[in-house]
């Protein structure tokens, strides 16, 4: 009786054993689906001209490359970077549809193909799994600081030990971090919230791109640009990013771009976007 007992229970042990195995390759599947699902999001150009539509990854808190304002009573994305994915989408015949996002969330949504391109002032280091094309815009650093809070920061020296503002995940936090001697650095998620803590002397200062820091002092007059103090970025502009492997997008947008730069109109648009944002902000 003890032995057939025995062999009842080595039974359902075995039983439980396979059902365990089987459970496990159900989930093994699953993940290999998810990821295979994730891989088939990939929006090659073909994809792109079929759908009809072309998703643009921004952070719209960037002026005068993008920002929010009013136009006609509607709150509108507008600026140099916008103004370019309408171009491409022209160019390609679809239809544009924007996701403003966090700055550091937007690789992301490229790896996930949630995002066609991502166009907001990115600078394409090495470390940024990416495509990217070919520099649109060139830019250097520059320091913003309030009039109303003298810092006496004149020279790149004068930032060592300093409290400064920069927008995680960007070009300017890895500069700061690794370069300034015992710099307080404050990241912060979006630019506006880097103003606010400048203007309530939560920070001595903050590194944004050079157009970008000029765009808020213009429509701040308690703050300004420190002259003749710009921070090589390493990088040579900012580029379009796209999908790492998306090669025959990445050509077309670079065809593209240089359309679009000999007919002069990133001047055009910058200047125009510069006008808003001394405007709305």
């Amino acid at each position: 009786m003890k032995k057939k007992i025995g062999l009842v229970l080595a039974g359902i042990m075995l039983f439980s054993i396979i059902l365990t195995a089987c459970g496990g390759n159900s989930s093994n599947r699953q993940i290999n689906n998810e990821e295979n699902n994730i891989e088939s999001e990939v929006q090659g150009l073909d994809s792109i001209i079929q759908k009809k539509k072309i998703v643009l990854g921004t952070s719209a808190d960037y002026p005068p490359f993008e920002f929010h304002t009013m136009i006609d009573g509607k709150d509108t994305i507008v600026g140099l970077d916008i103004e370019i994915a309408k171009y491409i989408a022209d160019e390609l015949g679809v239809e544009l549809e924007i996701k403003d996002m966090e700055f550091d969330k937007l690789l992301g949504g490229l790896a996930t193909g949630m995002l066609d391109i991502v166009i907001a002032g990115m600078t394409p280091e090495d470390g940024r799994e990416a495509n990217f094309t070919d520099i649109y815009y060139e830019a250097d650093l520059s320091v913003l600081v309030s009039k109303n809070n003298p810092s006496g920061i004149a020279t790149i020296d004068d930032l060592i030990g300093k409290s400064i503002g920069v927008q995680i995940g960007t070009t300017q936090e890895n500069i700061v971090q690794t370069t300034i001697k015992d710099a307080e650095v404050k990241s912060l998620s979006t630019n506006p919230d880097i103003v606010m803590n400048l203007k309530t002397q939560k920070i001595d200062c903050a590194v944004m791109e050079t157009i970008v820091a000029e765009s808020f002092a213009k429509a701040n007059d308690d703050l300004m640009v420190v002259e003749n103090l710009t921070i090589d970025s390493g990088a040579g502009g900012v580029a379009i990013a796209i999908q790492k492997g998306n090669d025959e997008l990445t050509k077309k947008l670079n065809e593209i771009i240089a359309k679009l730069k000999s007919e002069g109109l990133i001047d055009k648009w910058l200047i125009e976007a510069d006008k808003l944002s001394s405007e709305g902000l």
